[in-house]
């Protein structure tokens, strides 16, 4: 369960404001919150890979617009922000994933459904100060269970998560190689997936800059072959959940931090936008 006061009261504050500005429906406040979160967590991504452009004296490549980052339209008047989310950031994001992905399958109805500039604001600014990223995996994983905590008002429940230092014993027990395939049939927010990537990256990845200066993993897998790394990027992943009603594949790993905070089946249980990491 959720333990972190203080992120907790940040998760209510941002449903009441919904709430209040017009979102009554759990399911349209949890949809629409989602969206926001994925959208943060894609700028940390590209903020993340930036800065690892920067420790290796490398050219940055960005793989998001820079006028779509969510850093760059928060700081826009409330009018002007709700404007651009609703007519280019969302267009965007219905349009990302690879022709023919699951990922541009469901979200092609994606639509932005906040009126009110202020609460977009507001909301934005209180995502900001929940620091995500910086959040364990358990931490993650607990906040997921909070949110769907909040659908039992319409009648749904949520789905209890394996903790994550099982799965991680799990996998190391397993050991899962490159050349493998690897699927869960109940796969809830990815965590076995998520974390066979890391294991295989971990273990493909030069010791000499496994480790950053902050102490922080750098799962680059540098020694994987070519052939190895567009295996496990198209081939060596599925995911399936019905439990939500839905019945999907997801066989693509390039961002797994982004299925953490996965909310069925607003981020399809997947762990990668195939068309930002081409």
């Amino acid at each position: 369960m959720l333990t972190d006061s203080e992120l907790k009261s940040k998760v209510d504050t941002i449903w009441d404001r919904l709430w209040s500005a017009g979102l009554s429906n759990p399911m349209d406040s949890i949809e629409q919150f989602s969206y926001l979160l994925f959208l943060k967590r894609l700028d940390d991504a590209e903020t993340k890979r930036q800065n690892q452009a920067k420790r290796r004296n490398q050219t940055f490549q960005p793989q998001i617009p820079t006028e779509l980052r969510w850093s760059e339209w928060v700081k826009k008047r409330g009018a002007d922000a709700l404007k651009h989310v609703k007519e280019e950031v969302f267009p965007w994001l219905r349009e990302v994933g690879e022709k023919g992905s699951s990922f541009r399958q469901y979200m092609e109805g994606a639509e932005f459904k906040l009126s009110k500039p202020g609460t977009l604001i507001e909301v934005c600014n209180l995502i900001d100060q929940m620091k995500i990223s910086e959040q364990n995996q358990d931490v993650q994983g607990d906040l997921y269970e909070y949110l769907l905590s909040k659908l039992s008002v319409a009648g749904r429940n949520g789905q209890f998560r394996t903790p994550r230092h099982i799965i991680r014993m799990m996998v190391e027990m397993i050991a899962p190689q490159p050349t493998e395939r690897i699927g869960d049939l109940a796969a809830g927010t990815c965590g076995f997936l998520v974390n066979a990537y890391e294991y295989i990256l971990e273990q493909y990845t030069s010791p000499e800059i496994l480790y950053g200066e902050n102490g922080q993993k750098h799962l680059v897998g540098d020694r994987l072959s070519p052939e190895q790394g567009k295996f496990l990027q198209t081939e060596a992943f599925t995911a399936y959940d019905n439990d939500s009603g839905m019945d999907y594949a997801a066989d693509r790993v390039n961002e797994p931090d982004a299925a953490r905070d996965s909310i069925p089946p607003i981020f399809l249980q997947r762990y990668a936008l195939e068309g930002i990491q081409r």
